[in-house]
């Protein structure tokens, strides 16, 4: 990339999954910080305290990550590129700790979603949810009991002097996270295939929805994904987020979004950004 040092935030502690994610984006000598919430990640960005920040959107197996949803539209700053991270569950404990002494057993609720089995298989253990993974590893090397353990990635346990009790814990081998690199500006300089994100409300009248849909249909453009969330303070009326392939200044998509805002009360680039597809 040809940003110079470039400052990058994620949510948690060293060893979260985030953290990963922004080696994996920006390489490993990028100036990558952690910061505690989500919120924390977008308002370092909208203040000029970080570069660009890092946050999960969806996992393959748990879905969505809607309080990011949330903060995308709340933020006004845009997605600049994403990352697709394979997620490996381990569960950590102190130094000599066996599976068999666990009796709780921290996490990002998320992660312990993606362990259903690992867990019904070990019903003693008492879940207990934490902020993010590498906070729940953090607690656990802080903690005086004997009978505690997290489910972290591997690299949690080598940043907070824990061992690996059971590797590889997660339900499915295809466990994978979708990770969004959010930015001020709308976008970065890039190569790779294109994707759009937009999100946009609906007259609640029949057929708004099917319209909608059809004005990328007719121009024969791919859809990668539609999720609604309510609008506060409306009740049962939602907002649409939308990814489809393709840049906005692609003449294709670039009238398809013109045709929607023909009909959508209210419409939001997110941004155009490389695909990590």
């Amino acid at each position: 990339m040809s940003m110079s040092a470039p400052r990058i935030v994620f949510s948690g502690e060293r060893g979260a999954f985030g953290e990963l994610a922004a080696c994996q984006y920006f390489g490993e000598g990028a100036d990558i910080v952690p910061v505690l919430g989500f919120d924390a990640v977008f308002n370092a960005v909208k203040r000029k305290r970080a570069d660009f920040g890092v946050v999960p959107i969806e996992n393959s197996c748990a879905g969505s990550v809607y309080r990011n949803y949330d903060l995308l539209l709340d933020s006004n700053i845009y997605i600049v590129g994403e990352v697709f991270l394979g997620v490996n569950h381990c569960l950590l404990g102190k130094p000599g700790t066996s599976i068999r002494a666990v009796r709780r057993v921290f996490s990002h609720p998320h992660a312990l979603a993606q362990c259903v089995r690992f867990l019904k298989r070990h019903p003693r253990m008492k879940q207990v949810e934490a902020e993010n993974t590498a906070l729940a590893a953090k607690s656990v090397s802080e903690d005086a009991s004997a009978d505690t353990a997290a489910i972290a990635s591997s690299r949690a346990a080598a940043d907070f002097g824990l061992e690996i009790i059971e590797p590889d814990i997660q339900d499915r081998e295809d466990n994978t996270t979708r990770f969004l690199i959010v930015g001020r500006d709308r976008s970065l300089n890039g190569s790779a295939p294109r994707k759009t994100s937009i999100v946009f409300s609906l007259k609640n009248i029949p057929g708004a929805l099917f319209k909608a849909l059809g004005v990328f249909a007719l121009r024969d453009i791919d859809l990668f994904k539609i999720e609604s969330r309510p609008i506060r303070g409306k009740g049962f009326e939602y907002l649409f987020y939308l990814d489809c392939r393709g840049d906005i200044s692609d003449g294709a998509v670039k009238n398809a979004v013109s045709h929607l805002k023909e009909i959508a009360p209210f419409y939001r680039l997110l941004g155009s950004y490389d695909t990590g597809l």
